[in-house]
């Protein structure tokens, strides 16, 4: 028994040794990474490639070989500041885009197709005549009155992105250093964007003098091609901050009109410490607003609401600039509190019955939101220093009149709401508000 005993150990041992050197030779086996399933066979090259051009690329089409084993078409290129670039494009299309090239002209593109395992085709390549980039076509625009423009306190630069390619517009000011004396280009403004359009709005000279100046700007794309500088010299209008406005109180006949919402002032408020009146929240000149601060509340307010301003006897004027902070806390910012939308009315004599009669339409504001995420997302920090700062609406001015008052109908907050009756309505929070204009 005990001769089988030790053979039984003996061979457990023998056989323990085994799978380690085993498992050793294993471990020391070289890593390849993963290895394709199986090779597909190597297809016959594209045929009968042609190309229609784009702004700063091209369109390729070409035919594809008969293969059952193909899986996609690379085209392969390199730019004028010497990166490399790949496009692929699936086998249920003959058409690939190249793109990213800083000018128009004359380039070399190499196709292959592909097939199961990566086993590409023998190269063919195709000269083709590249479009204008957009990022030229933008800048270029700015070079026309309607685009790159002298306005009220600064410049503004209107832009088409026809295309909603990524890219980078900078806005830039002739100055003097007031230390050396010496002249430099100061950056004002860095808008990313790939929006269709837009208007980016620089204020460089708001309540001053307005002062002759040279502008500039550039624009750059994703593939870091940057246009020529567009210069302009341009004089930006007078702008001044209108002080001592009231808040008018509603006519004692402006009952709201329940069913429409459409009649009447609204300015009831909140009977919370922090609930002010809108004159003394609108514009005692303290906008900051941290949790607990000074507010206008709208309790039960309806949607559309309204209230109107008095710029005082003598003063008919034109807004040029409406300038509102909300209530910066995580709670209400860009969410149902928020004012998303108004429009501004003017008038020299308003109805005394509050109606809309005598009120002439002069522009509708859009908030904006730096980070483009929609509610009830949380307000990134992007969100909540553009809040604090204060949101600047541009009053696009249709005429050549000056009005003594001002109605601002709230139209629609960030949840999406547009409409809520009393006294199923809710509540619209305003911290402080500014007009500019001349």
């Amino acid at each position: 028994m005990k001769t089988m005993y030790k053979q039984k150990v003996l061979f457990l041992l023998f056989c323990c040794s085994l799978f380690t050197i085993l498992g050793l030779h294993t471990g020391c086996k070289e890593d390849i990474g993963i290895e394709p399933a199986r090779l597909g066979a190597k297809p016959s090259p594209l045929t009968n490639l042609r190309f229609e051009s784009t702004p700063g690329g091209a369109v390729i089409s070409y035919n594809l070989p008969n293969d059952p084993d193909l899986r996609y078409v690379m085209a392969e290129y390199t730019l004028e500041n010497g990166a490399k670039m790949t496009s692929k494009a699936s086998v249920y299309d003959n058409r690939v885009l190249v793109q990213g090239f800083a000018r128009i002209g004359q380039n070399e593109v190499v196709l292959k197709a592909v097939s199961v395992g990566d086993v590409a085709s023998d190269p063919v390549s195709i000269i083709i005549t590249t479009g204008q980039p957009n990022y030229i076509t933008i800048a270029k625009s700015f070079e026309s009155d309607t685009a790159f423009y002298a306005t009220f306190g600064g410049v503004n630069a209107k832009y088409l992105n026809e295309d909603a390619e990524n890219i980078v517009i900078r806005i830039f000011k002739w100055r003097q250093d007031s230390t050396t004396g010496e002249y430099y280009w100061a950056s004002l403004n860095e808008t990313y964007t790939k929006a269709i359009e837009g208007t980016i709005r620089v204020r460089d000279q708001r309540g001053q003098e307005p002062v002759t100046t040279d502008y500039a700007v550039i624009v750059r794309d994703q593939w870091k091609n940057v246009s020529d500088t567009i210069v302009r010299r341009l004089t930006p209008l007078a702008e001044t901050e209108f002080k001592d406005i009231k808040v008018l109180e509603p006519p004692a006949m402006a009952a709201f009109d329940t069913a429409t919402n459409l009649n009447g002032d609204y300015t009831v408020r909140s009977t919370a410490s922090n609930g002010e009146s809108m004159q003394k929240a609108f514009f005692d000149g303290t906008p900051a607003n941290p949790i607990g601060a000074k507010q206008w509340w709208g309790l039960n307010a309806p949607l559309p609401m309204q209230f109107t301003l008095d710029l005082g006897e003598g003063n008919a004027v034109q807004l040029s600039n409406i300038k509102l902070w909300s209530r910066i806390t995580p709670d209400n910012l860009y969410k149902v509190t928020h004012i998303k939308e108004f429009e501004l009315y003017a008038s020299n004599d308003p109805a005394s019955d509050g109606s809309w009669d005598s009120w002439t339409y002069i522009s509708t504001c859009f908030s904006f939101r730096p980070s483009g995420l929609a509610y009830p997302t949380e307000p990134t920090a992007e969100d909540i220093a553009y809040a604090k700062a204060g949101e600047d609406f541009e009053v696009d001015w249709p005429n050549a009149n000056s009005y003594r008052y001002f109605r601002i109908k709230i139209t629609s907050m960030w949840d999406g709401a547009r409409y809520r009756p009393i006294p199923n309505s809710g509540t619209i929070c305003l911290a402080e508000l500014k007009l500019f204009g001349r």
